[in-house]
């Protein structure tokens, strides 16, 4: 199957519901039809009533359905209602949900989630966390929680304070007083993410917070540290396959931005 790198998925109908938290986005509202594209996510698509069509190599209609990272595909859920869920794929849970992605590709797997319920659209914000760590579990993708220590909130305290900037893992592992080989090991395990890629996160996080608080695009991408509105774009398709100016204003924080201030001494 071809892939036409200029194609965008066609969201008719975005009246829903999008949460977006540090590796992973849920949106929970009226499907839409997505063309041949690919992006750097895990995703999970799950509709309440009747199948969706995903497409691969061929047309397979399935009530819910995962599908790898970076893997061409097209998807129509056009008239349903469907939880979508975008998951980080360098974290030890989007590791383990993309092997069972490509492990049986377009497999049915509304089995494996028959003990949760499908998503209100009047989910809370602490609801919908809760809710993609129950169906992250039910899919296997789990992993020993770690609290986090002083030096990942520290760590994550200097990345928030530094991002209209470039947050330097070399800079962070200076500040909590350890090397960066083992800032890296104690932040990936406790935050659940590497450094460079909560980064990344950080920055969408930043740019949703500024659309919310009125910038429009460009504004959002450079007080985020992103170069410009094309940068952010980039980065935004390359990670979801969808643009930035369908999700920012949509999207609800799962999680507080900042960190206390204290942190980051």
């Amino acid at each position: 199957m071809s892939v036409r790198k200029a194609a965008q998925p066609r969201v008719p109908a975005w009246g829903g519901r999008l949460f977006l938290d540090a590796g992973t986005i849920l949106f929970v509202g009226p499907g839409g039809a997505a063309e041949p594209h690919a992006h750097h996510a895990v995703q999970l698509v799950w509709a309440l009533d009747g199948d969706v069509t995903v497409t691969f190599d061929a047309p397979l209609r399935r009530r819910a359905a995962l599908v790898p990272a970076d893997l061409p595909h097209a998807l129509d859920s056009t008239g349903r209602r469907v939880a979508i869920m975008y998951v980080e794929p360098h974290g030890a849970l989007g590791r383990a949900l993309d092997r069972r992605a490509r492990s049986n590709l377009g497999a049915e797997v509304v089995g494996s989630l028959e003990q949760i319920s499908f998503p209100a659209i009047e989910l809370s914000v602490p609801e919908a966390a809760a809710w993609c760590e129950h169906v992250l579990a039910a899919l296997g993708a789990t992993e020993q929680t770690t609290p986090l220590s002083s030096v990942s909130r520290r760590a994550i305290a200097y990345i928030e304070a530094a991002i209209d900037g470039m947050p330097q893992l070399a800079e962070a592992a200076r500040r909590v007083g350890m090397s960066p080989s083992r800032l890296t090991h104690v932040f990936s395990r406790e935050v659940g993410i590497p450094f460079r890629r909560f980064v990344l996160w950080t920055r969408i996080k930043r740019a949703v917070a500024a659309t919310q608080a009125g910038d429009d695009l460009t504004q959002a991408a450079v007080a985020a540290g992103f170069a410009d509105s094309a940068h952010l774009s980039r980065t935004f398709r390359a990670m979801f396959g969808l643009s930035p100016s369908l999700v920012l204003p949509l999207a609800e924080l799962i999680g507080s931005l900042w960190t206390d201030p204290h942190d980051a001494q």
